[in-house]
Order: C-alpha cells, then structure tokens, then sequence
C-alpha cells in the first residue's frame, strides 16, 4: 500500500522535454496516440494503448493491446506491471518518466537521535538487484571498492553521494555526482529521503528506501471524574455482606430452597 497523499502529484514527464507532461491523479487514465503519435491523455478507452489505475494499493499498468510490448525501466512489459515513482516507460520509442513528490528539504545537519524504525535500501535494479544496504549508519555511494555501496562504472565518481540516518528520515547529499541524485524522477543536489522514494544513481541502479511504517501509541483513554454530591445526596453505606448477597444468581437461590425442603420433606416424612 503506497502513501495515498502523494499519488495526487504523479505525471508522466517527456524525456525530451518538448511536450507538456501528463498530468496523473486518483482513478484510471488512458494513454492513447495523438495526430504526431505522441503519447497523451484520451477520453475513449477504445483509442487507449495503455491505462494506469491509481488508489491506495498502488500504481497499476495494464496494456489493452495483449500483441505491443512496452518497457518499464528496460524490462518488457506483456499485460500488466506494478510502477512506483521515478519509475521510465518507454513506448513507441518515446521514455515517460513516472515524476512523484519531490522530497523535502534536507535537515542543517545530521541529527545524533537514530531513526525510529530499521531503514533500508533496497536495490530493485541493476547489478545490487536483490540486495538490502542498512542505512542505520552513514553510507558513501561511490566507484571506490571501499564504499559502503560500491558501483564501480563509469558516470559515477569515487564520492558519488553520501546517505545520513536522520529522525525524521534519510538525508542525502550528492557529493561528486554531476546533475545531483534522482529521486522519485527529481534530480536534486540534497534533500530527505522518505520509506517509498526511488533513488536512481546513474539511470540504471535503481534503490527503494523501505522502512516499517511507525505508528503512534493510542492515547489511554480519560476517564470522566465522579460528579461531587452533596452530603444529603449520599446514600447510606451498604455492608460487605449484604452486596455480596446481592450478587447471588437467583437460579441458585432457588436451588438452595428446593434442596432444604426435600430434605425436611423425607427427614419428617420418614416418620
């Protein structure tokens, strides 16, 4: 389940630049051919080559035509695919990128306080695909073999980026890495990264920052205090034993008084 408060930020952005982008919120969008056979927006779903659903369980893309293929960062795509932010499609030899929130600001510096859950970076592309890189600690991007996170090509500079735990997320900074770092489809020099945010290094080594989602403790609930009555309002105090009485179940009351008079029954009958 993705953060439902972001999705209304989604757009499918040109890798050129020329066009408008593809504006995206909550529901189904079909993306048809306009006159140029450029990918846009169409009412019809009979003219749409695709159609991506958006609510709270995700990005969804479905083909409409089972024979074309399309590809979502460089993998072929059939019938259907999950997407997330900053995800590339590329069809009809035009790349979209999936454009998300773009990331807050970074903190000052970094903060001493350590995150309140295990943060993680996933690799879901290129050669780390698979792997899990903890970042409860600082962690340098970088060519050099001994980078906590190593990708030894080139485009990518010895200090390529650092990684920082903070309180209230992740703090990146781009350190050799020309462009910056791109995340959720932004290119940016520093900012916080957040669970969910695809971090790209160099268009092919793609990273998820997961995290387990921290929620707060429910508040104990307040009990309304008694109302003060007055002393002629009090009404006398009933003894231990009397309220203890009161409790009997009247079932076993009955029961008692049948048990005695049986029992006077066949002691007098006898007789």
């Amino acid at each position: 389940m993705v953060d439902f408060a972001p999705v209304n930020n989604l757009r499918l952005r040109f890798a050129d630049g020329a066009r408008d982008d593809l504006v995206l919120g909550v529901g189904v969008h079909a993306v048809g051919q306009d006159s140029d056979g450029n990918p846009c927006l169409v009412d019809g779903s009979h003219d749409a080559r695709l159609q991506i659903s958006i609510d709270r369980r995700g990005i969804w893309l479905q083909l409409r035509e089972q024979s074309q293929v399309m590809h979502v960062n460089g993998r072929p795509v059939r019938r259907m695919a999950m997407l997330r932010a900053g995800d590339v499609l590329h069809l009809d030899g035009v790349d979209l990128t999936l454009v998300g929130a773009r990331p807050g600001p970074a903190p000052a510096a970094a903060a001493n306080d350590p995150p309140r859950a295990r943060v993680v970076l996933r690799a879901v592309g290129g050669p780390h695909h698979g792997r899990c890189f903890d970042l409860d600690h600082p962690c340098t991007v970088g060519s050099q073999p001994d980078a906590e996170l190593c990708i030894a090509e080139a485009g990518i500079s010895d200090q390529h980026a650092r990684l920082e735990p903070h309180s209230d997320g992740v703090r990146f900074r781009a350190l050799g890495a020309s462009g910056g770092v791109e995340v959720n489809g932004h290119r940016l020099d520093e900012g916080l990264l957040m669970a969910g945010d695809q971090v790209v290094f160099n268009a092919s080594h793609r990273f998820v920052v997961e995290a387990p989602r921290v929620l707060a403790p429910p508040e104990p609930p307040v009990a309304d205090p008694a109302p003060d009555l007055p002393a002629a309002e009090v009404g006398p105090q009933r003894s231990p034993l009397m309220a203890s009485l009161r409790r009997i179940p009247w079932l076993l009351l009955a029961a008692l008084l049948m048990a005695g008079a049986l029992a006077l029954l066949l002691l007098y009958g006898a007789r």
